[in-house]
């Protein structure tokens, strides 16, 4: 039976806990916190108080969704699925449901599936957090000022001295050595991440970046949801060498050797990458610039932070609030900007101090600073 309580799966994560320990003050036992272990969750449950309880969940065992869903109306998934077992329970039961986990582009709900949440009176909102997520609602007001959109260009900085949890790690690394495709003028066009490079403005602190090829999930998505013929999303690495190292790698297939060979390889970049996170300890800034061209202009939203795990945690946050407040009230299975109300979702970005900068660049070639919404 569906009831009010708000369950994070994967809630004692690098980023679950975050969205946890915002939510539990204005939702006061309402946050269950879940995972496969018990302990953990009870024990972060303890730590966060306000009546915060800790549960069991096996993303993967669909008898272990039933028992941890009791109660619950509204689902945030911050736990990878192999299959989509958590998603297809929350549609079943009518619940509302979002979730950050990295794989959207490649995991797509089916037909049956959207037709089954709009039967059931679900409201579901995939990929919430940084990019997609906050990428997608700043592309959102970006197309709301430029008539019909013509391209959309995402850019996302992270840097390798921050957090990030195992996931995050896992699934950078393997997406770097994968083709994929990006449409560009109606047109699927093969590429490979870090195959070509443009230099991106960033705003201060971190101005101007080269910034590569990625295959982030918001870019596959704009075409449907914005009409967008062109959608491209682009990486930068901070610190600058190790972009133009990976630029160098993929260029010479070694990306492509490592993935073949893949078990010792990838303990091996494990191993690099937690050198590299120590030896860059502190430097966390973290960045997203989209760009969006119409036929009335061209807009531009940015947005700068610190502590990329923080700001996955206040864009989810952000997507469970405009959930739990009604504010999402069209059954079925949508992206974040299609459905999630702009003013809203940026006043509680704006709250945690993050707070975008807009520009419009209009048919008369005038740059003129716009207000958010």
């Amino acid at each position: 039976m569906k009831g009010t309580d708000i369950l994070i799966t994967g809630g004692y994560g690098t980023v679950g806990r975050r969205v946890a320990a915002d939510l539990a003050p204005d939702y006061p036992d309402r946050v269950v916190v879940a995972g496969r272990s018990a302990e953990k969750a009870a024990q972060l449950a303890v730590e966060l108080g306000h009546g915060v309880r800790g549960r069991r969940v096996d993303v993967g065992e669909p008898l272990s969704i039933e028992a941890a869903l009791e109660g619950v109306g509204l689902v945030l998934n911050g736990i990878d699925q192999a299959e989509p077992h958590l998603l297809r329970a929350a549609i079943r039961r009518s619940l509302a449901y979002t979730d950050i986990a990295p794989h959207l582009m490649t995991r797509r709900p089916t037909e049956a599936m959207k037709a089954e949440a709009a039967q059931t009176g679900a409201r579901i909102v995939l990929g919430t957090g940084l990019a997609p997520g906050i990428s997608s609602m700043l592309a959102r007001l970006g197309a709301d000022r430029v008539g019909a959109v013509e391209s959309v260009e995402s850019n996302v900085l992270l840097s390798v001295g921050d957090t990030y949890g195992p996931a995050s790690r896992a699934y950078l690394i393997e997406e770097i050595s994968l083709p994929y495709t990006v449409r560009i003028e109606g047109r699927e066009v093969p590429v490979r991440p870090f195959s070509s490079s443009v230099r991106v403005n960033f705003g201060p602190p971190l101005e101007e970046r080269t910034a590569y090829l990625f295959p982030f999930s918001d870019q596959v998505f704009f075409p449907e949801t914005l009409g967008a013929p062109t959608a491209l999303s682009r990486f930068v690495l901070e610190p600058p060498w190790l972009g133009m190292l990976l630029s160098v790698l993929v260029r010479l297939r070694v990306t492509a050797i490592l993935r073949r060979r893949r078990a010792g390889a990838q303990e091996r970049v494990q191993r690099l990458t937690a050198r590299l996170q120590y030896r860059y300890e502190g430097r966390n800034w973290y960045g997203v610039v989209v760009e969006v061209q119409g036929t009335r202009g061209r807009a531009r939203a940015s947005l700068v932070g610190r502590g990329q795990a923080s700001g996955a945690a206040i864009g989810a946050a952000a997507v469970v609030r405009s959930l739990a407040e009604g504010e999402v009230g069209r059954p079925g299975i949508w992206l974040a900007e299609q459905v999630v109300p702009p003013r809203p979702f940026f006043e509680r970005l704006a709250e945690r101090g993050l707070v975008p900068t807009i520009e419009e660049r209009l048919e008369d070639s005038r740059i003129v600073p716009g207000a958010l919404i």
